[in-house]
């Protein structure tokens, strides 16, 4: 009888943990990016530039994650996110040697949330929408080195020194509330609010609203950014954003327009910036030739403005390369970027590699 009954009471907890297990998740997941290349911007006469280098990230950085969800009943959700910048080179791990202002391990993104019919509400370290809208409107992505866009974004991670120029804060705002709308006939809206957390005079919270449409082949997004110089953040700024694509099937086209307008400030853990503007343009294809590969092709344009002396500079950048997936989860591609800068000499980069997904 006691064994029966010690059967029974196994088969409850088996079939209880069956269950649970089924009503939340748990997953491990992330990308390794690696190549190898002669890497070159544009640079003064007679100084290089160049450098050979087994380089992370080049194509989209490497990172870790652990994300989970867990089933409320009544068609609410729980979501969790963590994830970690990796150098696959080095083994380095964090935010600030990728470019993350805010730094921290988990500085690619970290957050809670909920899901529903309502939407998703996340709080903590979420993507911007201007970053989003940037990696889904050029044949690059993401890719901090090889996409006109993203360099141009965020231009101390891959360019010669100008002053100020692109925008102020990350990828992802963090300290931010995020809001994800149902999609209706193809719009979604996205809005996101980031607080200051300091009562020092000068500083302020930052916001962004996205609205999002998808019909078929075609989609568009219009995106602003009002960034209040923050504890994380330096940069008084606003932001608008335009960007769209087609896909004609034979060639996917992709354009961008991007203004930045830069308030002067004295505060922040940069000290003194200067008022600029910033204009952003790029056009690109995707060209599929094979079921595995395509040919991946953009030009893009930065024009700033220093207000104070009317200074202006230009930068651009032209990349052309081929990705082809081995399978779902891994891709080698090879790239050639030009950049060229106002008084500079014009730096060319040649580069192959290889990404994994897991």
């Amino acid at each position: 009888m006691f064994a029966k009954k010690s059967l029974v009471a196994v088969a409850a907890m088996l079939a209880a943990a069956g269950a649970a297990q089924a009503q939340s998740s748990l997953k491990v997941y992330g990308s390794l990016d690696i190549g190898m290349g002669s890497f070159e911007a544009a640079h003064d006469k007679g100084v290089s530039s160049r450098t050979t280098e087994v380089a992370s990230g080049k194509m989209m950085t490497s990172f870790i994650g652990f994300a989970g969800s867990e089933d409320l009943g009544g068609g609410l959700k729980a979501e969790f996110a963590l994830e970690s910048f990796l150098g696959v080179d080095t083994g380095q791990a964090g935010g600030t040697a990728y470019g993350n202002k805010a730094g921290g391990f988990w500085s690619r993104g970290s957050f809670v949330a909920l899901t529903g019919d309502f939407g998703k509400l996340a709080l903590g370290q979420y993507d911007n929408p201007l970053f989003t809208a940037g990696y889904t409107y050029n044949p690059f992505g993401s890719s901090m080195a090889y996409s006109p866009t993203m360099r141009h974004y965020y231009y101390g991670m891959a360019n010669v020194a100008q002053a100020n120029a692109g925008v102020g804060f990350d990828t992802g705002f963090v300290n931010s509330v995020t809001y994800e709308s149902p999609v209706f006939s193809g719009f979604q809206l996205v809005g996101q609010y980031s607080t200051k957390e300091t009562t020092t005079s000068g500083f302020g919270n930052s916001y962004s609203v996205a609205g999002v449409y998808n019909a078929g082949p075609f989609s568009a997004t219009l995106t602003y950014v009002k960034s209040g110089i923050a504890t994380a953040y330096d940069a008084n700024e606003k932001v608008i954003g335009l960007g769209t694509s087609y896909d004609f099937g034979v060639v996917k086209a992709f354009a961008q327009y991007t203004q930045v307008k830069q308030t002067a400030s004295t505060v922040g853990a940069a000290g003194a910036q200067d008022a600029n503007k910033d204009k952003i343009y790029q056009i690109g294809v995707s060209v599929p030739v094979t079921e595995k590969g395509s040919v991946l092709a953009s030009f893009g344009k930065l024009e700033n403005t220093l207000k104070a002396t009317d200074t202006k500079e230009t930068d651009t950048v032209f990349s052309v390369g081929y990705d082809y997936f081995l399978s779902k989860r891994t891709d080698v591609y090879g790239v050639f970027t030009n950049n060229q800068h106002t008084d500079k000499v014009s730096g060319q980069t040649f580069a192959v590699g290889i990404k994994h997904a897991f």
